[in-house]
């Protein structure tokens, strides 16, 4: 092939004459065709051959750019094969992320639930129907306030019937009054006569027994009378206190056990044998988290302790809080003791029995600032200083690190809080390695 080419090249020439283009004749001029002019056919040729010199010019660029640029293609992959099989520095990466100081700078963390100071199931101490509920859940009621009532149609007819009973009694008593009047007057006039011995000893003697006797009825009578309203009472205060449920503090219904129709037994342990209770309150203006912190943990907390609580119920609100209590017990089987940590501001989206989440503060201003305030936390090991400023090294998507320069706030038993220079969820380096460079290629240590 190299051989034909170099033939048609040496075949593309130009004869180029010296002799003076001979001075026309003058002849008549005759019509003539543009192709028989002599002038005219010798132009043409010209032209044609620098065309055909031109083309072939071009092929032969063409041919040789075609060899050049296949050895550029392989010299750029191999290039590339080379830059990804060459050593590249390996680094351990950290995440920059977004953290409330609770988060960041707690002592130590517990897990518990929520429980109100002031809970209460209403139940009644004897068994009964619930005839009427005045409650549903959430709602909230004040001292006093009737829950619910217990069906007592028995004992209101038994309040009538005793009532009845001393009607009965408080006339039988004035009917034994009137009867101790007479008898004290018949003892008075035997009494005379007896003095004056116009009466035997035996009949006076009947008249002071008749007078006892009826004096006798009249206490006995006042006792019944007395006994009757003792029952009235029994009996009212039972309807009152047993078949009216009231609500014993200000609170808010949590759970309605019992509904119109059930029976509410004290003794009941099963749905199936009736409810042991038909609702029940707590005050939830007054929250603890009940909580287990380790026995080797306790040295680090106190009573006052401030606290920062996460509800797993509400992921987007942080709570302040106060170890409240300590639990003068221990559980040996678990090795933990019972903490009672109070929550500041509690609202309507805490109830008992959540779980929750206790950070432990070790500043107590920590505790009075907004605990939904998040920052950005970036691992200290991370962080290093040039030149009196604070830099980072920060890893992309593609593997190459880049030198960002950031403000620090403070920093924290292994973790520095960052004002700006910084995102959350970007990559960090951790103890940067000397020598590495804005934009090289660095390889991520596997964990």
């Amino acid at each position: 092939m190299a051989s034909n080419l170099r033939d048609e090249l040496a075949s593309l020439r130009i004869e180029r004459t010296k002799s003076a283009r001979p001075t026309p004749e003058r002849r008549p001029v005759a019509a003539s065709s543009p192709a028989t002019h002599p002038t005219s056919s010798h132009g043409s040729l010209s032209d044609y051959k620098r065309r055909r010199g031109f083309g072939l010019r071009l092929v032969s660029m063409l041919l040789w750019l075609i060899p050049l640029g296949v050895v550029s293609v392989a010299g750029a992959v191999a290039y590339r094969q080379y830059d990804q099989m060459r050593s590249k520095p390996e680094v351990t990466v950290g995440i920059v992320q977004k953290m409330t100081l609770g988060e960041a700078e707690k002592l130590l963390s517990s897990k518990g639930y929520l429980k109100s100071r002031s809970q209460a199931m209403i139940g009644t101490k004897i068994a009964g129907r619930v005839e009427e509920m005045r409650v549903r859940e959430r709602v909230t009621v004040k001292k006093g306030e009737i829950l619910a009532v217990i069906e007592h149609h028995d004992m209101d007819a038994m309040l009538l019937q005793r009532k009845a009973g001393l009607a009965r009694a408080e006339a039988e008593l004035e009917e034994a009054k009137v009867e101790v009047w007479d008898k004290e007057r018949q003892e008075k006039r035997l009494a005379k006569l007896f003095d004056k011995h116009m009466t035997p000893q035996e009949d006076y003697d009947k008249a002071v027994a008749a007078r006892r006797s009826a004096e006798a009825r009249v206490a006995a009578t006042a006792a019944a009378i007395q006994v009757t309203r003792s029952n009235i009472d029994e009996i009212e205060a039972t309807i009152h206190h047993q078949m009216f449920l009231y609500a014993p503090f200000d609170g808010t219904v949590v759970e309605k056990q019992g509904e119109v129709g059930e029976i509410i037994s004290p003794m009941a342990m099963s749905s199936s044998l009736g409810r042991s209770a038909v609702v029940t309150i707590a005050d939830l203006s007054q929250m603890d988290v009940e909580a287990d912190i380790p026995e080797e943990q306790m040295y680090r907390v106190a009573e006052g302790q401030p606290a920062e609580i996460s509800v797993t119920a509400v992921p987007t609100k942080r709570y302040r809080g106060r170890l409240r209590q300590i639990t003068p017990m221990g559980d040996r089987t678990r090795a933990t003791v019972k903490v009672k940590v109070e929550i500041l501001d509690p609202d309507d989206k805490l109830f008992p029995e959540l779980a929750a989440t206790v950070h432990f503060l070790p500043d107590k201003k920590a505790a009075e600032s907004d605990a939904n305030l998040a920052f950005l936390y970036v691992p200290s090991e991370a962080v290093f200083q040039e030149d009196g400023r604070d830099w980072v090294w920060v890893f992309d998507r593609n593997s190459r690190v880049a030198r960002r320069k950031i403000e620090v706030a403070n920093s924290n038993k292994g973790s520095t809080r960052v004002e700006s220079g910084l995102e959350a969820d970007d990559k960090v380096v951790l103890n940067p390695p000397r020598g590495l460079r804005d934009g090289e290629l660095v390889r991520e240590a596997s964990r």
